[in-house]
């Protein structure tokens, strides 16, 4: 189980996206509005609706909560226990008081819902985002195992850095996958590798068509890598934790003194080459 969180300014343009779902093209794809709070689908009656509410935190801009919340595609789940799962998500996280929207989305091969909510309370309070992540992951893992679901190992310890929303979109539409893909498989298939030098490593990626720039101290210690595809570039912590330099240590041969200079070489090169890369 897998929560995006974002956390805005626009409810209606939140809104507006969810309501489209409900008219799609498909008749198998068209989400459902499973539950709201709201007396009315009219826009105009939200919008005085969540006026009203705001009147009470005016300064207050980001006061728009969305999430999705995306389960596994073998989760068999009825609209009931997505309910039952969301309303569990959101008062763990603290919204008990708030105007909502809860839409179960079919434009994927997985259960997800959408959580659309007022962060200013009926009171006038205001339902905090501070370490949300962190909070929401906690949750997630708490849901799982009360509901039996398929469990999903914190973004913390994945190897892999997700694909983001946009990226996936672009993966579907396109059919191709995103340059973040691409890195992360052709360096898998490098780190699979047996007894790697430095220098292979460098060389094997190079005719893979990845070139590396290391963050390297005037010592020659190393403390982090770049990756740079036919002009796509990427840090190996955007890539994900299998991809830092520290990780990186645990899979090839690799000696400061020995390969500082290589390194120190490559690092100048790419520089001398690669300005409009590095623009």
């Amino acid at each position: 189980m897998i929560a995006s969180q974002k956390i805005g300014k626009s409810f209606m343009g939140a809104l507006n996206y969810n309501l489209k779902k409900l008219n799609h093209a498909e008749l198998k794809q068209r989400a459902e509005l499973l539950e709201t709070n709201f007396t009315s689908l009219d826009k105009d009656m939200i919008r005085r609706e969540i006026d009203m509410v705001r009147e009470q935190r005016p300064n207050l801009n980001r006061y728009v909560y969305h999430t999705s919340l995306n389960f596994h595609k073998e989760d068999i789940l009825s609209n009931e226990r997505l309910l039952e799962i969301a309303h569990q998500y959101l008062q763990a996280n603290g919204f008990t008081n708030n105007q909502y929207f809860i839409f179960r989305h079919h434009d994927a091969d997985h259960p997800h819902l959408h959580l659309l909510l007022n962060r200013i309370t009926f009171d006038g309070k205001v339902v905090s985002d501070s370490n949300n992540y962190k909070r929401s992951e906690s949750i997630l893992r708490s849901i799982e195992k009360q509901f039996n679901l398929t469990r999903v190992q914190s973004s913390q310890n994945t190897p892999l850095r997700a694909a983001n929303k946009d990226e996936l979109e672009m993966v579907i539409r396109t059919g191709k996958p995103s340059e973040k893909m691409v890195i992360q498989e052709k360096i898998k298939k490098l780190l699979n590798q047996k007894n790697l030098t430095i220098s292979e490593f460098i060389r094997k990626g190079e005719q893979a068509g990845i070139s590396f720039l290391f963050n390297q101290a005037s010592t020659g210690r190393v403390s982090g890598i770049t990756y740079f595809h036919e002009g796509f570039k990427i840090t190996g912590q955007a890539l994900g934790n299998r991809f830092k330099w520290a990780e990186i240590l645990n899979n090839i041969s690799y000696e400061q003194v020995r390969d500082s200079k290589a390194i120190s070489e490559l690092s100048r090169s790419l520089h001398k080459h690669n300005d409009l890369l590095l623009s």
